[in-house]
């Protein structure tokens, strides 16, 4: 069974996508022989309470092998309140989104403070697309080395980076051993999930990571490297699912 730790469903308001409902997700999904991961809202990214989006996704992926990932924004006042209703209905994936709702590492940290309280787990979003294509919507760059510096702090805190270049992850120096990333962000230029590991990110800690339906699935495994392959659709996302705060 493979997983995908960065999939999602619902709308982009900048393009028309080929499969937007969680049911032509996992329909798809099923085809690849994919039965469980992440499944993040799209929609809670641009709604004023996520959780109005969250909260349904929530309900939909009950007895399936899918986990839902919600999205936290530290900027809004009920975070934590929503956060801890989450935890007690079983959720365990917070995914942030520093590059669109435009808060610093500093606003990011008390998410890290509670996922530690409560158990959690934290995905610190890069991107979702290419800024081109989302021309609308001004992006700040996030500075991933603060990130794995938080991550240093809150070494319990499983860490999951997320559409993240090899060059940015290539540039972390000393890498936590709590810092885990996908492969949703490896697709350009030539081999880098290789370069990826030939700079010192350890095999053990990429998992698959697609964010479709942003991006298509079926060319995300075909960049995977023949020798991980299995690693990286199966074993590690296995173990990232599995490995408790």
């Amino acid at each position: 069974m493979n997983y995908d730790l960065s999939a999602f469903c619902g709308h982009w308001p900048f393009r028309k996508l080929r499969r937007a409902s969680l049911p032509e997700q996992l329909e798809e999904y099923a085809h690849l022989g994919f039965f469980g991961g992440c499944m993040s809202s799209l929609d809670a990214i641009f709604y004023n309470d996520p959780w109005e989006a969250d909260e349904p996704l929530l309900n939909a992926l009950e007895g399936t092998g899918w986990h839902p990932a919600i999205c936290v924004n530290p900027l809004l006042p009920w975070w934590e309140m929503t956060t801890e209703k989450a935890r007690r209905r079983g959720v365990r994936h917070l995914r942030l989104y520093p590059g669109i709702h435009r808060y610093d590492v500093k606003m990011a940290e008390p998410v890290f403070q509670l996922a530690e309280t409560l158990g959690m787990v934290v995905i610190v979003t890069a991107r979702m697309e290419d800024d081109r294509l989302c021309y609308l919507l001004e992006q700040q760059p996030v500075d991933l080395s603060e990130y794995a510096e938080i991550c240093r702090q809150y070494s319990s805190v499983p860490v999951l980076f997320s559409g993240c270049y090899a060059g940015e992850l290539t540039a972390l120096k000393d890498v936590p051993t709590n810092l885990w990333t996908d492969t949703s962000g490896l697709c350009h230029g030539l081999w880098p999930i290789e370069e990826l590991i030939r700079n010192g990110f350890s095999a053990e800690r990429i998992v698959f990571g697609s964010l479709s339906p942003l991006q298509c699935v079926h060319s995300h495994m075909q960049n995977l490297p023949k020798t991980e392959t299995d690693a990286i659709l199966v074993h590690n996302p296995k173990r990232f699912l599995e490995e408790m705060p």
